[in-house]
This record gives structure tokens, sequence and C-alpha cells, in this order.
């Protein structure tokens, strides 16, 4: 049996998928991700969740074939544990606050399709990244056919479902289903650091960037830019502009950190205010 640890460093909650099989879910170990992540959503001291493999270098492989061919032959069926696992990944990708998953070794099936309901995307450059569920007659259950095409379109989505072939991580990183590669050994760093970095910026703006760009897949462009815009008026008297305001005044880095759980409801699509001297050296 596996399980899902978690761990808090600094602002960033450390989710480690830790499975027998290269990390490959059961029923339990959705039930226990879904937890986390719904609390995180309520918990100040988190700025943003990494989701990590714990074992043997990958991912994750997706869900346990075992507990499926279990399910299957006791006459239940696999709807328990996959309606688990979406429940999870839904969970994960409703979250507000930033998530990054790094993917060191394999990501195949159902744990590519965790790692789509992430933010970003840092991968090993020589990482196996792949949907092959085809290739044991499965249909990809849990949002590969609507996740992948999101961030790669319709065409290079369809080849990787219908074929089940695998890339690596630099193919996948210049067709943009992740968005940064580095050697195997240096994932988990390059991940933190760039959860790190989201952990320290402004909530609420984030999250409304978060929330515009949800609307524009889901409403026409008029309704998704009138939405955009009323956000970020609404957002304008917040906590977050005021502080960012008052450091590009003093020339200073915005310490946003520092206004956890007093932000208001995100809202907004903004962008942090630099420091003035980055502005001058644009």
């Amino acid at each position: 049996m596996g399980q899902v640890d978690e761990v808090l460093h600094g602002r960033v909650l450390v989710v480690r998928i830790a499975g027998s099989g290269a990390n490959a879910f059961t029923r339990e170990m959705a039930l226990s991700l879904e937890q986390i992540a719904v609390a995180a959503a309520s918990r100040p001291e988190v700025g943003a969740v990494l989701l990590t493999g714990g074992y043997g270098g990958a991912f994750c492989a997706g869900s346990n074939v075992k507990e499926l061919v279990e399910l299957r032959n006791s006459g239940e069926g696999p709807g328990p544990l996959l309606e688990a696992e979406m429940k999870a990944f839904d969970a994960v990708a409703a979250l507000k606050k930033p998530t990054v998953a790094a993917i060191e070794g394999p990501a195949v099936g159902g744990g590519l399709e965790l790692a789509l309901c992430c933010d970003l995307i840092v991968a090993a450059t020589d990482a196996r990244i792949a949907l092959p569920e085809v290739h044991i007659g499965v249909f990809p259950a849990l949002g590969g056919t609507v996740r992948l095409q999101r961030r790669i379109g319709e065409g290079r989505a369809r080849a990787l479902l219908l074929t089940g072939d695998e890339i690596d991580g630099e193919t996948a990183c210049v067709w943009g289903l992740v968005n940064r590669t580095v050697p195997g050994a240096r994932v988990y760093r390059e991940a933190r650091d760039l959860a790190d970095r989201l952990a320290a910026g402004p909530m609420a703006a984030m999250a409304g960037i978060k929330g515009s760009l949800d609307d524009a897949a889901e409403m026409t462009e008029k309704e998704a830019l009138a939405a955009a815009l009323q956000a970020a008026i609404a957002h304008s008297d917040s906590p977050e502009v005021e502080e960012g305001l008052r450091a590009f005044e003093a020339d200073e880095t915005p310490d946003f950190a520092g206004l956890a759980g007093k932000s208001a409801e995100p809202l907004a699509s903004l962008h942090a205010f630099p420091p003035r001297q980055a502005l001058q050296r644009r």
C-alpha cells in the first residue's frame, strides 16, 4: 500500500506521492490527496503546493492496476477508484493557490493527468511522459482528454492519446506541456525554488489570474474580458495593491507574504508591481 505525505517547508506545502509500483494510486491515497488539497485551500500559512513523487524517481504511474483488477473481478468495477481519483485531482485543480508538479522520472497515465492539474510543471529532460491507456484498451478517465489539449493543442493531444506514444521531458517542454526542464537530480530543487517564489507572491492577485484563465476556457472572449476587468476593479483597494504601491514608492520589494490571511477574496487578474529599479532596467 502507498501513502500521500505532506510537509510544510516555509510557505510551501510539499505533497509526496509515495506508493509501490512507481507510485501508483490506490483509493486510500486518492482520498488522502483530496483531503490535503481541500485543507490547503483554507490554510493561510500555505502559499503554494508542490507535488512530487516519492519512490524510485517516478512521479506517478496513475491508477494501481492491481486494485483495478481486484475491483473488476469483484463485480464492483473500476468506478470507486476512478471516482476517488477524479475528486482528488479536481481538488488540486480547484486550488486558488499556485501549484507546481516536479517530474523526475515517469509520469504516465493518471500520473500525467495529475500533473496537468497543476499550474506549472518542472520535469527532468529525460522524464518519461505518456498517456498509454490505449495500449491496454483503457480510456484515459482522469482528465487527459480535456486538460492535455488545453496545454498543447488538439492536434498533439490527439496524437499522444490515440497512439499512446511516449515523449521525453525536453519534447514536452517544446510542446508547452511542461514549463521547465533540468537534469533529473535538479528537478526537486528547481521546483522548490519556483514554489518558494510563488508562495511569496500576492495570493489574491494570483488566484484572480488563475480564475481569469479558467474563465477564458469556459466563457466567450467578450464575457471573459468583462469578468477580468470587473475583478481587477474590485481588487484595486485590496491590501495587496496597497502593499505593492507602498513598496513601489519606497523602491522596495513588496512583502506579500506578510499579508497572509488578510487579503480580500481573490478576484483580480493583476500582476504584482515590481520594484522601481526593476522597471527602470527594462
